[in-house]
Parts: structure tokens; sequence; C-alpha cells
């Protein structure tokens, strides 16, 4: 029993049930909203997720990902959780305050104006309990990351049976947004338990925005290369297709268990090594990288094998013909997957100018392609769009690791 107890407390297993339970929690949600609400509902759900990737992605740029490389090398550690968790909800109050300053303008007011609550404490949720997850992640506490998620699946599923008889996108938004603040509790227990008078903040401030000027770019780049396509789809080719994209993607969030094990778990303990020793820092990225190649290639092939069927029984017999955009993520999912081994090795190295000029890269060909690969291949070209961004960026952050004397593969 002892063993057994060992084994599965260990962090490896760990940090893999708290990603299948957060990426498999998204995915059932998501899958969840596709049958009960309408298409358009649904599509404006997805708009707002969208919307809230954004979001997370800037807080990540300025917050989380220099966290994730500088807290190694941090001394008063407890300042630090400080000043972290403040300079998030200061970001969020400005975001508060421009959502508020737009719905005074924008004419869509059933969610800007009316809806607008529900659509702040989704999105505030959402960053708070991503927050914290991280946060717990990157200190290698994967059980108070673990029992953050737990906690969340078990309040959205006491929120939507209870609504159940009465679900709509707004109480939905509710439902989502709640669980994740309340979820987020035992983070703020922690902040409080090691509670320390930021008086460093500003050599913390100075080291964050120092890293988080080229993420922050990158950032709203790499939102717009992701999502850029999936946007415009809604446009040319209408809310089914849009609705379609999402549901597809939503798949592919539990091919996130792999690579969010990898960027917000093992990253930190690359960086480690690799300011000890080069070459085992880049042996070991090649070990977890050739580990998780065996179990990406197996829930690609199930996806693209099965592609149909998972799209029928996902969002109902109305996305029967859709069953091909599932195949062709697949092959996206597989270029993204070539990327990610060369993206460690550049956040590692702190190269994050090579970072905002790749994305870059990427979305001027979003620009300079998509009303041709809209217009005439429709989704195909969508996905076709992605595929080409992702080349793009692995061949040039490759050439620049080369310059940079570091050679993972030849």
């Amino acid at each position: 029993m002892g063993l057994i107890k060992k084994i599965l407390f260990s962090p490896a297993i760990l940090v893999l049930a708290d990603q299948v339970v957060f990426s498999g929690s998204n995915f059932l949600l998501t899958l969840f909203l596709a049958q009960k609400l309408d298409i358009k509902n649904f599509g404006l759900f997805s708009t707002i997720v969208l919307v809230t990737y954004l979001v997370m992605s800037i807080t990540n740029a300025l917050i989380i990902q220099p966290f994730q490389v500088s807290i190694s090398k941090i001394s008063k550690k407890k300042e630090y959780y400080v000043s972290l968790f403040l300079g998030l909800v200061a970001l969020l109050a400005f975001f508060m305050f421009l959502v508020k300053l737009l719905a005074l303008f924008l004419p869509y007011e059933a969610i800007v104006i009316y809806k607008s609550n529900a659509v702040l404490t989704f999105i505030i949720g959402y960053i708070f309990q991503d927050f914290f997850r991280k946060f717990f992640l990157g200190l290698s506490n994967v059980l108070l990351a673990f029992i953050i998620d737990v906690l969340f699946l078990v309040l959205v599923i006491v929120g939507f049976y209870i609504y159940k008889d009465s679900l709509t996108l707004i109480n939905s938004l509710y439902i989502i947004g709640g669980a994740n603040l309340l979820s987020s509790i035992p983070g703020v227990l922690f902040l409080i338990k090691n509670y320390e008078q930021p008086l460093s903040w500003k050599s913390f401030l100075a080291d964050h925005l120092s890293q988080g000027k080229w993420l922050f770019s990158v950032a709203v780049l790499q939102w717009c290369s992701s999502n850029f396509f999936v946007l415009i789809s809604g446009i040319y080719l209408g809310i089914e297709a849009l609705g379609a994209l999402r549901l597809v993607q939503s798949f592919f969030g539990i091919i996130n268990i792999v690579l969010q094990t990898v960027e917000n778990y093992f990253l930190p303990k690359v960086a480690t090594l690799y300011n000890h020793n080069v070459t085992a820092a880049k042996k070991y990225l090649l070990q977890i990288t050739f580990y998780g190649a065996i179990l990406f290639g197996l829930l690609l092939s199930v996806l693209f094998v099965f592609s149909t069927p998972i799209i029928v029984l996902a969002g109902g017999d109305k996305y029967n013909s859709y069953g091909y955009v599932v195949k062709i993520i697949a092959v996206l999912y597989f270029f993204i997957f070539l990327s990610y081994p060369i993206r460690i090795a550049v956040r590692i190295m702190v190269l994050n100018k090579i970072f905002f000029i790749g994305y870059l890269l990427s979305f001027v060909s979003s620009i300079l392609t998509f009303h041709v690969l809209l217009k005439y291949s429709a989704l195909y070209g969508a996905v076709a769009g992605l595929i080409i961004n992702q080349i793009i960026m692995i061949l040039y952050w490759q050439n620049q690791l080369k310059k940079n004397h570091f050679i993972l593969w030849k």
C-alpha cells in the first residue's frame, strides 16, 4: 500500500492527473454547451472564450512566464509571491475598466452592456484559476494545483445541475466564472499564510518588464496568429463554420494534456538544468519530447481515424459533414508538437525577441494569405493557413537557435 501511495502521489503522476482533470473538464464543458446551447449562443460563447484566451495570454506574458523562468533565482520568495498576485489584480482591474468603457460605445449591447457582468465574471474567474494552477505547478506543488482543478470540476457540475432546466448563455457564464473564483480560494489562503510585505516589488517589476516587453508583444501576436483564421472564418463562411471549427478545436484540449504538461511543469526544470549544465538540459528536453511524441501520436491517430463519429457525438447530426475538419486539425497539431521543444529552448535562453519576430512573421503571413485561402478553400484554407504559420515559426526559431549555438537535433 505504501508503494502504491508513493506512486499515486508522485509529482509526475499528479501533474498528469491535474492536466487530465483540467483539460478534460474544459473539453467536456465545451461539448456540454455545444449540445445545450443553440448555434448562435454557442458561437457567442466561443467568441467570449477567444477573448478570454487573449487576456490570459497577456497575464501569462507579464506574470506567469517570467515567473516560470525566474523563480529558481529569486531569494525573497514570499515577497515575490505577493507581488505576483498584486500584479495580476492590477492587470485585471485595468481590463475591467476597459470593458466597461467599451460597453458605452460598442453596438452589441446584449453582450457588452446588459451582459457585461456575466462576461467579466467568466473572464476574471478563468484568469484567477489559471494563475493559481500555473503558480503552484511552477513551485512544483502539484497537489494544490490538482485540488484547485478538482474543486472547479465539482462546483461546475453542481452549478449546471441546479440550472439544468433553465440553462442560458448568461447563467452558463456565471456558473463557470463563479466555480473558477471559488476554486481559487486555496491559492488565496496560501498567499495569506505566506504573506510578506513586498518591499522588493520594484526589482520584481523590473525583471518582469525586462522579460515581458517581448513576451507581451508575442502574446498578442500569438493570439492573432492562432485565432485570426478562426474569427475571420466566421465572417467568410458563417456562424456554423465558426462553431464547427471551435468544436473541433475543443477536441484537441485532450492533446493539451501533453503540451501544457511540457509548458507548465517541465519548463522550469529544463531552465534550472540549463543554468547548471547546458548538455544535461538538452538531453532532458529530448527525453521528454520522445515520451511526449508517443502519447501525442496515439491521441492524434485516434482523432484522425474516428473523425466523423467524434464530431457527430459531440455536436449532433448537424455536424456530420464537418468530420474532415477533425482530420485537418490533427495534421495541424503534428506541426504544433514539432515546435514545442524549439519553443522551450527559446524560452530557457530568454530569447524573447526571437519569439516576437517569429509570431510577427506568422501574423504577416496570415494577413497576406487569408483572403485567398478562405475564399477558395473554405475551412481547408483556414487550417492550411494555421499550418503555414507553424512552419514559418519552426524554421525561423530553429535557425536562430543555431546562431546561438543551441542545437537540439541536426
